[in-house]
């Protein structure tokens, strides 16, 4: 009987702890600054449904594409499709289209820009016009709005780059989800006085998803930490031919805290 009391016991104890392993948020990395965040049964895409746009970038295997494109599992229940902005290592209206014909509980968020090239690229916009959504704030200038009960901070920076590139619509997400706060910074031109107006250093943010060419030393000091100051740092956007010594070249510089993107598919528990 007494071994009986224990081993009821020990099984509890292991459900419960499975339970809150489960519950925690999980990003998975799927391609340049593509990941999927899942928290219970929340799934968020971003910038994750486009197609080979660059030789010299990570894309999706033709075959993931696919059960993206029609919703298929493993990508059967995302509620939420952000982009960025509408560059084609980001977003392929196409896919995301046909990715909102077949889910249609999901909602999609992005740019103007980004929603109109939808809209003028899909051809039946018509059938998934209610699950669009835009949004451009102004520059340095923010909008906090909620998708499918997950509250998601729109804020408006400059593209990185020179022209062409600079004149797209870009914006960073900010999320809240699981009682974390994950800053999604796509492409953006993020100098110190583009910081200061957004305050993200109280916002207490858990992690950020950011380009590999935003590290640095200078980067580390007075932006990353002072005016982002995240508690972990996942480096996207990595050229393949530098996946080899992304790491060294990361841990070189002083980062602690950050992890790159590089291996398709690998998921991260963020505690």
């Amino acid at each position: 009987m007494k071994n009986y009391i224990i081993a009821a016991i020990l099984g509890v104890f292991l459900l419960q702890s499975n339970c809150i392993i489960a519950q925690k948020v999980k990003i998975q990395y799927l391609a340049n600054e593509g990941v999927l965040v899942k928290y219970e049964n929340t799934e968020i895409l971003i910038d994750a449904i486009f197609d080979k746009e660059f030789d010299y970038l990570d894309v999706l295997p033709d075959n993931q594409l696919e059960k993206l494109k029609k919703a298929e599992a493993p990508y059967s229940n995302v509620d939420i499709v952000l982009s960025t902005h509408l560059h084609g290592d980001h977003f392929n209206a196409q896919l995301v289209g046909h990715h909102l014909k077949y889910n249609t509980k999901a909602r999609f968020l992005g740019p103007n820009e980004t929603a109109n090239q939808l809209k003028e690229n899909f051809d039946a916009f018509q059938t998934i016009s209610s699950q669009v959504t835009s949004e451009t704030p102004n520059f340095f200038e923010s909008k906090t709005l909620t998708l499918n009960n997950v509250k998601i901070k729109v804020l408006r920076f400059e593209h990185a780059g020179d022209s062409p590139w600079k004149e797209a619509e870009n914006v960073a997400y900010l999320i809240t989800i699981g009682g974390k706060k994950i800053l999604h910074l796509g492409d953006s031109n993020v100098e110190i006085k583009r910081l200061k107006a957004f305050n993200l250093g109280n916002e207490n943010i858990d992690v950020v998803i950011l380009p590999y060419w935003l590290l640095g030393p200078s980067q580390k000091e007075n932006i990353i930490v002072k005016y982002i100051n995240p508690k972990q740092l996942f480096v996207a956007h990595i050229p393949l031919k530098a996946y080899s010594k992304a790491q060294d070249n990361i841990t070189s510089m002083g980062y602690t805290n950050a992890v790159p993107f590089i291996e398709q598919f690998k998921t991260f528990v963020i505690d």
